[in-house]
């Protein structure tokens, strides 16, 4: 799989775009994006994002997303996203962690605080089950 190091990817797959800059992909897919300045995914998909700035997306979704800057998704979905803001319209995320997020027909499966105190009660079970283990 090839590596495209140009701000604009248009149709097919590669193993990752990357860019000092912006960086806009339609129409393709990739298994990572990185872009030190903004991104725009338009009917595209990634494994993972990895964004300086800010991250425009219609129609297209990625596993693991992470935002300097605001996200903006329209008809889109990402597995777990950290962002300074997010607006999400028609679209799903399933953890969330951030600062302002807007939602308009959207859905978020787990929220900062949720997806917080999930962590914390792991840790407590994971504490306990040491502790017992170690007994025995």
């Amino acid at each position: 799989m090839d590596e495209i190091t140009e701000s604009n990817f248009t149709g097919g797959f590669v193993a990752s775009v990357r860019a000092d800059g912006d960086v806009t992909v339609h129409e393709a897919g990739a298994l990572a994006i990185v872009a030190g300045g903004d991104a725009t995914l338009k009917e595209a998909g990634a494994a993972l994002c990895v964004v300086g700035g800010d991250v425009a997306m219609t129609q297209a979704g990625a596993g693991n997303m992470f935002v300097g800057g605001s996200a903006e998704m329209h008809e889109a979905g990402v597995g777990q996203m950290v962002a300074m803001e997010a607006t999400l319209t028609d679209s799903r995320v399933g953890v969330l962690i951030g600062g302002k997020v807007t939602l308009e027909r959207s859905e978020v499966m787990l929220s900062t605080a949720q997806a917080a105190a999930l962590g914390a009660a792991a840790g407590v079970v994971f504490f306990l089950l040491s502790r017992l283990t170690r007994r025995g």
